[in-house]
């Protein structure tokens, strides 16, 4: 078997699919299953870690989101490229730039063609004020994964919205968490001192510093809990985007910003603080959560979107309604005051991560690429 991915998302973009991409051309490399990745080149000087071949095309920054990339590929160099390396399947992962290219050159080679959906680009409109092009992403979305044998989605939700949207052949691809690399084990009470938080209950938020990511509520909500716990309690959010500045004009003296950490030093965080809030409604999956489960964290999220499959209210965190401040308020306050609950809900967290292997998953969509050849 000889998989082509073709993607706008990947490294050294610090997101959840390329987290995905990442980890799963480390599984096809261990077991020698020959695989190449299509991406946009970056602008900046780039190392990488990843022992996949990867072949860089011309791409632009978004305006409205500049840390991403859209590829604009020559179709020529492109097909120079996928003939030599004369792919089985293809694999697309994005309905622009470098993922319509593969598209065109999947049906003009005749070769099998399965597609994921990871971003719920429709629910972001509303967040940039372009709700008017809904109809239109949708229009292309089903346009994009009628020509797919397959159409992976992360969760159950997910799943739902695009059979709800009249998207068919769909297929469950779960995401899982390496907890060798997110455990307990990492928590450094140095982090904790330099916080000067060695006594209160931390918070934390990890992922891009992004409107839909429902940030706006998140502040609202440790404006809500300062009025009464801003000394029991301190916020670490890690990450960066184009939301981070007005997050830091509107911020509060119990409230750290890192930026982004990787490798040992997101590990590190994730173990030293003590629960994890997210307030995105807007997920497909969110890959964060099960860092913070296998981090032994609890979780306090929202009950909208692929969350869902993972957090369970009173198991291994809580659940609120999306966008209430008041409601997230109430269960950060819940848990700044029950330690025990707390430790409860993060042995659950903890076993629960547990269950969430990656080669399972990727045994899984493999088995999957295998029946459509």
């Amino acid at each position: 078997m000889r998989i082509a991915y073709f993607t706008d998302t990947y490294l050294p973009q610090i997101n959840g699919v390329t987290n995905t991409l990442k980890k799963l051309g480390d599984y096809l490399n261990d077991r020698d299953i020959k695989h190449m990745f299509f991406a946009p080149h970056f602008n900046e000087k780039f190392i990488s870690s990843d022992n996949s071949p990867v072949a860089r095309f011309k791409s632009i920054s978004l305006p409205f989101y500049p840390e991403c990339r859209l590829a604009i590929p020559s179709y020529a160099k492109l097909c120079r490229v996928a003939d030599k390396f004369k792919p089985d399947i293809i694999h697309l992962t994005d309905p622009l730039g470098i993922g319509l290219a593969g598209l065109r050159y999947g049906r003009d080679r005749g070769i099998p063609i399965v597609s994921s959906f990871h971003t719920n680009f429709d629910v972001y409109l509303k967040y940039y004020n372009m709700e008017y092009l809904e109809g239109v992403v949708w229009g292309l979305f089903k346009w994009f994964h009628g020509f797919s044998e397959l159409n992976f989605c992360p969760s159950h939700d997910t799943l739902q919205v695009l059979e709800d949207k009249g998207i068919e052949n769909l297929r469950i691809w779960s995401r899982g968490i390496d907890t060798s690399t997110f455990s307990p084990n990492y928590k450094d009470m140095n982090i904790r001192y330099r916080l000067k938080a060695e006594d209160k209950i931390i918070f934390l938020y990890v992922g891009r510093l992004a409107a839909e990511k429902d940030l706006d509520i998140l502040m609202e909500s440790i404006g809500i809990v300062n009025f009464s716990h801003s000394d029991k309690v301190q916020f670490v959010f890690v990450g960066d985007g184009p939301y981070a500045k007005q997050m830091k004009e509107r911020s509060f003296d119990n409230v750290k910003f890192t930026g982004y950490l990787k490798g040992r030093e997101l590990s590190a965080m994730y173990a030293s603080c003590d629960v994890f809030v997210f307030p995105s409604g807007t997920e497909t999956f969110g890959n964060v959560v099960l860092e913070a489960m296998a981090s032994g964290l609890p979780v306090i999220a929202v009950n909208s979107g692929g969350v869902k499959d993972n957090v369970k209210n009173g198991y291994n965190g809580l659940m609120c309604p999306p966008r209430d401040a008041t409601s997230l308020a109430g269960a950060i306050i819940k848990l700044a005051e029950d330690k025990q609950f707390i430790e409860s809900l993060a042995a659950n967290a903890r076993e629960h991560a547990a269950t969430k292997s990656w080669s399972y998953i990727f045994d899984q969509l493999v088995s999957d690429y295998s029946s459509v050849l």
